[in-house]
């Protein structure tokens, strides 16, 4: 037998005795009466169908415990290394958000002058005896920043409706 598949079957006679040996801890009877053969039949089907999930940004304690039997410190380094995570992550949204108030407050100011302006042309247009012309610049640049204003006002509502967090079911 090489050798790659004796640590194979060691590896899983261990993972057998630690599968009987939860088995055990939860009910002591659980195995009375069942043969010993049976017995490690029984155990092997439910290794094999045996499937452990965690879901979350950290190990379980377990995993990091082993981690830390693995590499000197594997936990602690672990945790490190999320919290740097962390921390970028944040930089990383308050530049996003100042990134955003500021091309706002830009396009706000922006569209202020142009307010000013078509206000001031058309004004210009009026008294200069083209009163037709002044007022369609008027209308036509007041409707524009109002149209701008509202379409703006709609797309920000609907990017914080697509990142509110839904209600799981």
């Amino acid at each position: 037998m090489s050798e790659e598949v004796q640590a194979q079957e060691d590896s899983e006679n261990g993972n057998l005795a630690n599968v009987e040996k939860r088995l055990t801890e939860i009910d002591p009877k659980i195995f009375e009466g069942i043969p010993k053969n049976k017995k490690q039949q029984i155990i092997r089907s439910l290794v094999i169908t045996m499937h452990k999930t965690h879901i979350g940004p950290l190990p379980d304690p377990e995993t990091l415990t082993k981690y830390s039997e693995i590499i000197p410190n594997g936990a602690e380094r672990i945790m490190q290394m999320a919290e740097k995570q962390l921390d970028h992550r944040m930089k990383m949204e308050n530049k996003v958000v100042g990134g955003q108030m500021l091309q706002s407050n830009i396009g706000q100011f922006l569209a202020f002058l142009i307010g000013i302006a078509a206000l001031g042309a058309s004004t210009y247009c009026i008294v200069s005896g083209y009163e037709w012309s002044g007022s369609a610049l008027g209308i036509g640049g007041l409707t524009g920043l109002v149209t701008a204003f509202i379409k703006g006002r709609s797309s920000q509502e609907k990017n914080l409706e697509e990142k509110r967090p839904r209600p799981k079911r």
